[in-house]
């Protein structure tokens, strides 16, 4: 959420085990969602179109590759949002105002994520502005109330987006700054083409060297302390895998840290590239890239990276899927990648016990269509006959 540039420390429930995308496919904790809202009466689903699933599975909009197994639901803005299922919130991002049809805005939507134990992510997008119910850390049991829908970020009107994914761009590194003697974290996450980040309990500490626009990179490098940790702008003409590349073949670059350049805080993870980069790589805020600059403008300063425990036993997709006949379609992209977020195949739970996956065009809960006049008539037969009294044997 919105606040100060150093922030970012793993939450009371990091150490949750990683299992692999394999595992997760073929157990059975991704079988029994439940809603995430009230369900309401079925006039009013009917006549609002309150929990009707507008993009489903692969759908044709925005729910393709990594993004295959989502869901869209029509909800008012100020609809209670609730968990699918029991766990503790592991991410807010509730700052966020606007929203639309434009794709710059689609690292612009609050949200909510909570973590299960199975280490599993369920993502609830799309909130009010100051939507979120709860604070990080704090427990959720299934269908409690953990935030309130509305229209922020990429839509084309008010809707929640639902997801349950394998990874948690905001549980992917653990960065550190040391100001004032004391040690202080730095909300980062890390590429998702990145290269395995160092151990927890080995972080990698070196000093933080700025490569400027305009300046001439080796001749910085040149004179920097090997190794350092490189630290640059992103670049709008430039994509998020050539500028880091280039800080990566510098020598004595042992990690490479990028500033977004707008404002927010907004942060994601960087993508676009299905080769691991030379050296690991994290993004930063552009609040926490100028906080940065401040602090190199009175002197050295040193800052450690590491893996976050959530993904520490993280392994490359194709050691994760050894096994599976069938291979999810979120698994195509970035097989030598450990730290893409992967949407992962759920079914939920109806009142009645049953399992489906939402379609789309259909509302959920369902809406049972009222019979004709002519069926209605037969209904009323039946029923009238087994009504009358039996006559007695004669």
């Amino acid at each position: 959420g919105k606040g100060a540039a150093w922030s970012g420390k793993p939450g009371p429930h990091a150490e949750v085990a990683t299992r692999s995308v394999g595992e997760l496919v073929r157990s059975s904790s991704l079988r029994e969602l439940r809603l995430p809202y009230p369900a309401k009466s079925a006039a009013w689903r009917v006549a609002s179109g309150h929990g009707r699933c507008i993009q489903g599975v692969n759908g044709s909009s925005t729910h393709r590759g990594t993004l295959a197994y989502s869901f869209d639901f029509k909800l008012a803005v100020g609809t209670p949002v609730q968990a699918v299922r029991s766990g503790w919130i592991a991410a807010v991002v509730s700052h966020f105002a606007g929203g639309g049809a434009r794709a710059h805005l689609a690292p612009r939507a609050n949200f909510v994520a909570v973590k299960h134990e199975d280490g599993t992510y369920a993502r609830y997008y799309h909130l009010k502005q100051h939507g979120a119910a709860l604070e990080v850390g704090t427990p959720v049991r299934v269908g409690e109330v953990i935030g309130y829908s509305g229209n922020t970020g990429y839509t084309g009107g008010p809707h929640l987006h639902l997801d349950v994914v394998n990874v948690l761009p905001e549980e992917t590194s653990v960065l550190r700054v040391r100001r004032r003697g004391e040690w202080e974290h730095v909300a980062s996450i890390a590429a998702a083409f990145s290269r395995e980040l160092p151990p927890p309990g080995r972080p990698l500490r070196a000093p933080l060297v700025y490569f400027g626009q305009d300046d001439d990179w080796p001749a910085v490098a040149a004179e920097a302390p090997k190794p350092f940790v490189a630290f640059a702008d992103r670049h709008p003409e430039v994509t998020f895998a050539q500028r880091i590349a280039a800080l990566a073949t510098l020598d004595g670059c042992a990690a490479a840290v990028l500033a977004n350049n707008r404002s927010g805080p907004e942060m994601f993870a960087m993508g676009g590239c299905e080769e691991a980069t030379a050296a690991p790589a994290v993004l930063v805020s552009k609040e926490s890239g100028l906080a940065f600059k401040e602090l190199l403008a009175s002197g050295k300063v040193d800052v450690d990276l590491a893996a976050h425990p959530a993904v520490a036993r993280a392994q490359p997709l194709r050691d994760q899927v050894k096994g599976l006949a069938d291979l999810p379609l979120s698994c195509v992209y970035g097989p030598d990648l450990r730290y893409v977020t992967r949407t992962l195949p759920v079914k939920f739970l109806s009142a009645a016990n049953k399992l489906f996956v939402p379609q789309q065009t259909k509302l959920y809960p369902p809406v049972l269509p009222s019979p004709c006049a002519p069926c209605r008539s037969a209904r009323d037969a039946v029923r009238d006959q087994t009504r009358r009294p039996i006559d007695p044997p004669s």
